[in-house]
């Protein structure tokens, strides 16, 4: 597998002043998907919005890894029923005209 395409979270950790710690956390809560290449562990450019809007809630806002994780899972309900939502006001567009 190439590296190319992904970010070594080492080095990230390292620029962003980001704890190891709290990647550990992420990927215990499976916030989070990485790969391993030769030993490094790296994850997709995408998963950085997710790692940094994390780490803002914990940080400046206090939230605990569990209240994070739940949040996250209302947050994927809420998107949920809103498709769901969308999708039925379509489907009742059409029977109205």
């Amino acid at each position: 597998m190439n590296s190319d395409n992904y970010i070594q979270i080492e080095v990230y950790c390292q620029q962003t002043q980001t704890p190891m710690e709290f990647i550990e956390d992420l990927l215990e809560f499976e916030m989070i998907e990485v790969q391993q290449i030769e030993n490094k562990i790296y994850v997709e450019p995408h998963s950085i919005v997710e790692i940094e809007r994390v780490y803002r809630l914990r940080e400046e806002l206090g939230i605990n890894m569990e209240g994070i994780d739940t949040l996250n899972h209302m947050i994927k309900k809420v998107n949920r029923l809103e498709q769901e939502l969308k999708l039925l006001r379509d489907r009742l567009t059409i029977y109205e005209h």
